[in-house]
């Protein structure tokens, strides 16, 4: 038995003390939990600054291939013509993503 229970304690306080450890322990795990995503984030944001960079160049480069598919075009259609079926080509390929994603979350495709 433990040494700290006292003879006279009645059940009321006994089950007083459980509630208040209860609570107790689970504001530790709480913060115990709280304290692992924090480390986690701190470890994971030199990574998540070097995607975001990665990602930035990804789309400066489309943007510059999707320019120079309009100028390669432009010989043919003229600089407005050019841009704008190079424009209309990238929005397409744009919305033909947005739906497979929709269609990902909605569970449509499986793999």
């Amino acid at each position: 038995m433990p040494q700290d229970l006292d003879k006279g304690e009645t059940l009321g306080a006994l089950v007083a003390r459980l509630i208040d450890s209860a609570r107790a322990y689970a504001r530790a795990e709480v913060a115990l939990v709280r304290q692992m995503v924090a480390s986690r984030i701190a470890q994971a944001r030199p990574a998540i600054v070097l995607v975001t960079c990665a990602l930035l160049l990804a789309q400066a480069a489309v943007t510059i291939l999707i320019a120079a598919l309009g100028v390669a075009l432009a010989s043919w259609l003229g600089w407005a013509g050019g841009l704008a079926v190079a424009a209309l080509l990238a929005l397409v390929l744009a919305a033909l993503l947005a739906w497979l994603a929709v269609q990902r979350f909605k569970g449509g495709a499986r793999d």
